[in-house]
């Protein structure tokens, strides 16, 4: 799985490289390009935001979440037309990270942990200024990196997840002969 932003060169590039994978668009950012298609009136946001995040999180599995999130495409449909066709647009792709093992979906639904991960490589590079070489810069990041995502809690897979995780393949391989849900 590939979680991205919607930049249209950056999905194009996803799906030539590994076309196997499914495609999961971050819903954080598609969330503040939908907030940001709405006026600002006092609560209107934090309301929009409430009822996108439920529809999430209360999904049990992709066709779910889809149902809720047209729901709510429907409900803003008449008031903010801009708003609804923003959260329509790609919405299978927002719903991906629910076909997932259940304890990694909200990690899976964002490209959070790999911005922060790239802030911090930014971060520690920056006071260096420049390097002596490329392998010296490539060495600080590769460092940083394998920090930050070795703390990054709970990525890991258990044991039961690693078996579900050969019935998911072979369902990819053949979606006419099996349909899959890992719970």
């Amino acid at each position: 799985m590939v979680v991205s932003d919607g930049a249209p060169g950056l999905i194009k590039a996803i799906e030539e490289v590994w076309p196997e994978a499914d495609r999961g668009r971050c819903t954080v950012h598609k969330l503040r390009n939908v907030v940001a298609k709405l006026p600002r009136r006092p609560g209107l946001h934090q309301e929009i935001k409430n009822k996108y995040w439920a529809a999430l999180d209360e999904a049990t599995d992709p066709v779910d979440a889809e149902r809720r999130l047209r729901a709510l495409v429907a409900e803003l449909e008449r008031p903010y037309p801009s708003a609804a066709a923003c959260l329509a647009e790609d919405l299978p792709a927002q719903c991906i990270h629910l076909k997932y093992f259940p304890r990694l979906r909200k990690r899976f639904r964002s490209s959070n942990l790999l911005e922060r991960s790239l802030e911090e490589v930014r971060r520690r590079t920056k006071v260096i200024g420049r390097f002596p070489g490329e392998t010296s810069c490539l060495s600080l990041c590769w460092a940083v990196l394998d920090l930050f995502l070795g703390g990054a809690k709970g990525l890991g897979l258990s044991d039961l997840e690693y078996m579900q995780v050969g019935p998911m393949k072979l369902a990819r391989a053949h979606p006419e002969q099996t349909v899959t849900k890992v719970a």
